[in-house]
């Protein structure tokens, strides 16, 4: 889990925050005609003279992380599409124009094999039980060699050889430990605390708020995804309303906990600054 984030975090440490990397959400080429958004339309069609999605971004930024995203979802015209790319490093587009990608690193994602790693975390329950609670959420992590063997296999079955050869490497990556779920709660607060820094604002908070934001954001379904929304529903939003709504001086302490399965916050107001004068 966090793909895609991984891809985010290596095209800025490469290639810098100058601009984006370029990232294809490939949901959006499920049949065969939309093949041709990648490259540009053929000569006589609409849009000829505006190339292609992925063409005119490799030319205005040759040096980048791809991000194919959620690849099983494409069309397989898109994975012949790319074989050439994997091959000899270029792309000719529907102009006739190669287009380099020497200076690229493509990273494709999916999720093959997740519906049967998933279903074997979820068995245990019976009945009435297993068809609705277990289904919900679980904190249960699959064993390593569970999680590749379910990947691989649905990898091989979905692709063709021809494709997967010309992969570097296929990475399988692990589910959430309790190690990274309390880091990534700890990043999703730092940015609760970079937001209110820049407003002249400090925010404190203890381990509990860490351990709450941990039990209704994250568990091994679902992954990490839903910290971004609980941080801001139940933790961002209230702040900002107090802020807005009555008028705390900056320097203040906004103090957080966590009880009764409830975020809580304290604001500590800033100790007025006192002056004193000496006797000669």
């Amino acid at each position: 889990m966090g793909k895609t984030h991984l891809a985010a975090v290596l095209h800025k440490y490469l290639f810098g925050e100058d601009y984006p990397m370029v990232r294809i959400d490939c949901g959006e080429f499920q049949h065969k005609h939309e093949n041709q958004k990648l490259i540009g339309s053929p000569p006589g069609y609409v849009g000829h003279d505006e190339g292609g999605q992925l063409v005119n971004q490799i030319k205005q930024y040759p040096s980048s992380v791809v991000l194919l995203d959620e690849v099983e979802k494409a069309h397989p015209d898109l994975w012949s599409t790319f074989l050439r790319v994997f091959d000899n490093g270029v792309l000719t587009d529907a102009k006739g124009e190669v287009v380099s990608f020497k200076n690229t690193i493509i990273i494709l994602t999916t999720n093959l094999g997740n519906d049967k790693t998933t279903d074997h975390l979820l068995a245990g329950g019976t009945g009435f039980n297993k068809d609705i609670a277990y289904k919900t959420s679980t904190k249960k992590i699959p064993e390593r060699s569970t999680l590749e063997k379910n990947t691989n296999e649905a990898i091989r079955k979905h692709f063709k050889p021809e494709f997967l050869n010309r992969l570097d490497k296929i990475v399988v990556f692990n589910y959430l430990s309790e190690s990274d779920s309390n880091t990534i709660a700890r990043l999703e607060m730092a940015v609760i605390a970079e937001k209110l820094n820049k407003k002249g604002y400090l925010f404190e908070y203890t381990q509990d708020v860490i351990d709450g934001l941990i039990n209704k954001g994250i568990d091994s379904i679902k992954g990490a995804r839903g910290l971004a929304q609980i941080r801001r529903e139940q933790i961002e939003s209230p702040i900002a309303d107090s802020i807005i709504n009555t008028l705390i001086p900056r320097g203040s302490v906004f103090e957080m906990t966590f009880e009764d399965d409830k975020f809580n916050f304290n604001v500590k107001k800033p100790k007025k600054k006192t002056s004193s004068l000496k006797e000669n």
